[in-house]
């Protein structure tokens, strides 16, 4: 089977891109995934300040979102609300992604190469779900790092705005970017000249960020990625995954669909040389997930990237070997059919936002509070939900430039001792105006929220009014 080369097909290809990252929206209004709560809150608290006085913001914001996604979300909220911005500005970035993989493919190998990678991008439930979790700046830092190989190819030192833009957007991403870059060092000797200025003028542009951040940025990172290179009979963390996202063989069980046309792509791509970055960032990643190294599950996605761009090129080189015998057509057009089947049922098993719309709607009557409130919020689990449309400050365990009052044995004392005396000197330790939330789902936990210190506000609110 061989694709028409009319725009059609990838037309297509591209509906069944965004109708899936789509469809969870159309029975809810409540943003999906775990982190749209806290991009909501950067770009409110961003909002208020110059586009260009990103160093404005806390330190904790500061440590939490490099400059490079900051500002994206800033220019935009010079047009619409923050609030307003929050989904469109995911979808613009998945547009971005579904771009840079067709055109890397293309480029390396061809249309029909390319238009079978945009379907496995489309078919990949590794890639939607990290659209679900709504990590921003890894979507954004991936497609930057396919453009930047696009560029790569033909030595354009246009790559470097967007080299640059990767060291200011996602430090995860930097890794890929310093594998591929050595790549290209090591194995293309034509270009070592080129690959070495790229590297050497993004790190100079990047060191400006990261040295006067570096207490910031960098420090609290040092040990646990040391910690991670050293095995656990030596006392580090080796092969003990990290990261919030699918374990290595969940991962493995959602990329089969695909995986063998990537190790049919890997070995008949005969241009090994030209696409030594691509290899770099393939193997760096897959080193990082088989060894458990820091922050080993969020790397999962950028190989499951470079996995669709070889199974890509896989499948037409098949149809190109191939392709004239009907019975290779007929399995290639049930193939694309069981892809679709798959992906649609991933997305309606899997797509659901974590809370209801009853449950953001009541945080989103939090603003109503006094404007110096505090909301102490009992599982981390709803904690990007009340940063994000509380507008209030949010104590939250282990996490936040709030949670400074209680330790973590006291958090577990709170959650687990059941000590209604213990509970209250812990409540009166925490600034006032205080008010409690506590969601639908979560954990089940000891505590107690009933007595004189507390008025329930609504279903899920509590205000603690106790001055001793």
């Amino acid at each position: 089977m061989k694709f028409s080369k009319s725009i059609l097909p990838l037309f297509a290809c591209f509906i069944v891109f965004i109708s899936v990252r789509i469809v969870p929206y159309l029975f809810s209004s409540v943003p999906t995934g775990y982190d749209a709560g806290l991009y909501l809150y950067l770009l409110k608290q961003y909002d208020n300040l110059p586009i260009l006085s990103f160093g404005g913001l806390t330190p904790w914001l500061i440590a939490q979102f490099p400059p490079g996604i900051a500002l994206a979300g800033r220019v935009f909220t010079y047009f619409v609300p923050p609030e307003t911005l929050l989904v469109p500005f995911l979808v613009l970035l998945s547009v971005l992604l579904f771009a840079a993989v067709y055109l890397l493919a293309r480029r390396f190998w061809g249309r029909d190469a390319a238009l079978w990678s945009a379907i496995f991008l489309s078919a990949s439930a590794l890639q939607f779900r990290e659209w679900w979790y709504y990590y921003a700046k890894q979507i954004a830092a991936s497609s930057m790092l396919l453009l930047a190989f696009y560029l790569f190819a033909g030595g354009s030192y246009w790559a470097l705005p967007f080299t640059i833009a990767i060291a200011y957007t996602h430090q995860p991403a930097c890794i890929v970017l310093i594998a591929a870059i050595a790549a290209g060092l090591l194995f293309d000797k034509r270009k070592r000249r080129y690959y070495l200025t790229v590297g050497v003028v993004t790190a100079i542009a990047a060191a400006f960020y990261y040295i006067p951040t570096f207490s910031i940025n960098v420090a609290p990172l040092l040990s646990p990625v040391v910690r991670s290179l050293v095995p656990k009979s030596a006392g580090g963390t080796m092969f003990t995954p990290s990261g919030t996202f699918y374990d290595w063989l969940p991962a493995l069980l959602l990329v089969l669909p695909y995986i063998p046309f990537a190790v049919v792509g890997f070995i008949r791509d005969k241009e090994k040389r030209d696409h030594a970055p691509l290899i770099g960032g393939l193997v760096a990643t897959l080193v990082i997930v088989i060894l458990g190294l820091f922050l080993s599950r969020r790397f999962i996605v950028f190989a499951d990237m470079f996995l669709i761009l070889y199974a890509g090129w896989g499948v037409a080189y098949i149809v190109k070997t191939y392709g004239k015998r009907r019975f290779v057509r007929q399995l290639l057009l049930l193939y694309t059919a069981f892809l679709l089947v798959f992906i649609v049922s991933y997305v309606v098993k899997t797509g659901s936002a974590p809370i209801t719309e009853d449950e953001l709607a009541e945080i989103s009557l939090l603003r109503q509070t006094e404007p110096d409130s505090y909301v102490l919020v009992t599982d981390n689990e709803y904690m990007p939900w009340v940063y994000g449309w509380s507008d209030r400050r949010t104590i939250a365990p282990g996490y936040g430039q709030y949670d400074t009052f209680w330790t973590i044995p006291e958090w577990h004392a709170f959650w687990e001792i059941g000590d209604r005396i213990l509970e209250h000197e812990l409540l009166l330790k925490l600034p006032k105006p205080l008010y409690i939330y506590a969601g639908d789902h979560q954990r089940q936990y000891v505590f107690d929220l009933t007595g004189e210190c507390f008025t329930r506000i609504n279903w899920r609110t509590y205000k603690f009014t106790c001055e001793k």
